[in-house]
């Protein structure tokens, strides 16, 4: 993802497949109809992978490769820009970020100044974690990728020329094929890792590496105009083909991965004038940059306005980014090239020093918990520990998945479901304790709990879904006991499937709260003629938007989220999924409905505090306070539909 400037001879068509590059990732990230566009990322690392293997080759042919000098160049040509652009996030989180996001941020920081954010980014992705929308530096991930690439392909290239070129092109063969196996065997079992992790993507900086000694291999010149017009088609088509349920990498990008070798196997034919146009060309010479600069433009801008960005509003942050990334190249990136600086000495100095500052500062962003002194101090929960309001205040946290609530023995009633469930688990404990009622909960995270239908994950069926859901109706067929069941209901909508593994599509809304309608009627059916209470989900906006934590954002700008904070029930992502459950519960014998709205939003208006305490952990669960407002109206249910016991 860099530009790399050493004594092989320049050449602008690679330019100009940067521009390609950057400017697919672009149009993914600011929705301008490029639904693929994330493949533009591979392309870089082909032609990294290509620039890197060239530059050793030719350095160990001549006896002039030095591991010193290679790192060195690499230091001051990626660093600068990239340290550049962590504290321009560091800034503006301090100024936009509630304390959470805030500190998530300066985490990942640390990690991005030691090109590790990919291992972050890889272990903290996780049911409660921030999501892509509050991450500015995400896409640090894939600099993080190249550079580990770096520490390990000079070595491999060098050695392996020791023996022979032959040795090498054989390797990188066998690389390409093992790289390109075991990322298409890890989508089924950890997709993330498949994503973030070096020996997964290797076969893509491979393929590159393999395009150095195919370059003595020509075609006529009109075959290769027609070969370099197939790689733009396959990279293209793969941008427009491609979305964001699309397994990936693995065999999916192998496609553009291709395209991008082709191209840079043929960029010096006629056909490459395309590339090598003089605007695309500048566009490429700052895609670096660009590149840095563009999603932080975008989580910050996002985050900031609180609301969906309309078209002009994309288009324009696109331009921006062009702007910014050509201002980080001229005052930023030039400044340091290897060309500016004298000597190595001087490279690595400026590299860790630069590194040791921002990672100090990110190191106190986190120590303080996102600093929140920068917040409305009427928050104590929130602010005593603010970093890990989002986990430590969910109402379900330090209860486990299967135990009992209440009452800590015998067994009267059942309540089943994912997260939705579970965060009703402290309410539901405090109101039942007294009343002597003991409540198992059976709850499995992600979970979408049918008899026919489970979530996609990692690719794959969520089989276990299915299993739990039987066991738990095994489990409760020798009795009559009552049933609570609660479930995300609209955060399945995209990744629905059969058993058989097909995809479940909807065309329109109608169409999903059919299912809906009908998953509950085999719910009914399935748990007998027990009294069945459905828990519908609790108003929320959006569950890419946390008004709960807009409260916790600092004060020194308006924040816009502040116009959105309070709304009325029938403007909630859950209300029409609601009013489907409520329709079809309606004429079930012993069957119960539940709107969480009725006691969250009093006197019809939603929010995110309710007696000043703030009843959500996070964009959609509810916190502990949450948690027994709702859980107090369950509880009362439960109790009214309990057989009566006989004493003694």
């Amino acid at each position: 993802m860099n530009t790399l400037k050493t004594k092989i001879a320049y050449r602008p068509d690679i330019d100009g497949l940067r521009a390609l590059a950057v400017m697919l990732v672009l149009l993914f990230h600011f929705d301008l109809g490029v639904s693929g566009g994330f493949v533009g990322v591979d392309v870089f690392f082909v032609i990294s992978g290509y620039l890197i293997t060239e530059v050793i080759k030719g350095g160990c042919a001549s006896g002039r490769f030095s591991f010193v000098d290679f790192y060195a160049r690499r230091l001051t040509r990626l660093h600068p820009a990239l340290i550049a652009t962590v504290a321009c996030c560091l800034i503006a989180g301090g100024i936009l970020m509630d304390p959470a996001s805030f500190a998530s941020l300066a985490a990942s920081a640390g990690y991005a100044v030691f090109s590790a954010s990919n291992f972050f980014f890889w272990n903290n992705s996780g049911y409660f974690d921030a999501s892509a929308h509050t991450q500015p530096l995400l896409h640090t991930w894939s600099l993080a990728a190249e550079w580990q690439f770096y520490l390990v392909w000079p070595v491999v290239v060098w050695a392996s020329l020791k023996v022979s070129e032959r040795f090498l092109v054989w390797l990188l063969v066998a690389l390409t094929a093992a790289s390109l196996l075991a990322s298409q065997y890890m989508l089924t079992v950890d997709a993330t890792a498949a994503y973030f992790l070096v020996p997964f993507r290797m076969f893509e900086l491979a393929i590159g590496g393999f395009m150095v000694f195919a370059g003595k291999y020509r075609a006529r010149p009109l075959t290769e105009s027609g070969l370099l017009w197939l790689g733009l088609a396959l990279i293209v088509g793969s941008a427009l083909l491609l979305d964001a349920t699309s397994a990936f990498p693995g065999w999916n990008a192998l496609a553009p991965c291709i395209g991008a070798a082709l191209c840079i196997h043929c960029g010096r034919a006629q056909a490459g004038a395309v590339l090598r146009a003089k605007p695309v060309v500048w566009i490429g010479l700052i895609s670096y940059s660009v590149y840095l600069v563009h999603w932080p433009i975008a989580v910050f801008y996002k985050y900031f306005i609180f609301r969906d960005i309309s078209l002009v509003e994309s288009v324009s942050l696109c331009a921006a980014s062009i702007l910014a990334g050509w201002a980080m190249y001229t005052l930023v990136e030039t400044r340091f090239m290897p060309a500016r600086v004298a000597s190595n000495r001087a490279r690595y100095a400026t590299s860790v020093a630069l590194a040791v500052v921002m990672y100090t500062a990110s190191w106190y962003v986190v120590t303080t918990n996102g600093m929140p002194q920068r917040i409305n101090q009427n928050y104590v929960v929130a602010e005593s520990d603010p970093a890990t309001y989002r986990t430590e205040r969910y109402g379900g946290y330090g209860y486990p998945l299967d135990g009992l609530l209440g009452k800590q023995d015998g067994l009267d009633a059942y309540i089943l479901g994912d997260s939705f469930s579970l965060q009703y688990a402290s309410g539901l404990d405090t109101e039942l304790k007294p009343k002597g009622i003991a409540l198992l909960g059976l709850f499995t995270h992600g979970c979408f709990l049918s008899g026919q239908y489970t979530r996609l994950e990692n690719n794959q069926p969520r089989r276990d879904c299915f299993t739990r859901y039987r066991q738990a109706m095994t489990m409760m067929a020798n009795d009559n006991k009552p049933m609570i069941f609660a479930l995300h209901w609209t955060g399945y909508k995209d990744i629905l499937v059969k058993e058989s593994g097909e995809k479940v599509t909807f065309d329109n809304d109608t169409e999903f709260e059919k299912l809906i309608f009908e998953a509950v009627q085999s719910l009914r059916a399935d748990a007998g003629s027990r009294p069945l209470i459905i828990v519908g989900s609790q108003p929320f906006l959006s569950a890419d938007k946390s008004v709960a934590e807009c409260l916790l954002r600092p004060a020194y700008l308006h924040q816009p989220c502040n116009d959105f904070i309070t709304y009325p029930p029938r403007t909630s992502e859950t209300f029409r999924t609601n009013k489907a459950i409520k329709q079809a519960v309606a004429g079930m014998d012993a069957t119960h409905f539940v709107d969480p709205a009725t006691s969250l939003c009093p006197q019809g208006i939603c929010g995110p505090t309710l007696d000043g305490k703030l009843i959500y952990s996070d964009n959609t669960h509810l916190s502990i306070d949450g948690s027994a407002i709702a859980g107090s109206e369950i509880a009362r249910l439960l109790e009214s539909v309990m057989p009566i016991k006989e004493d003694g």
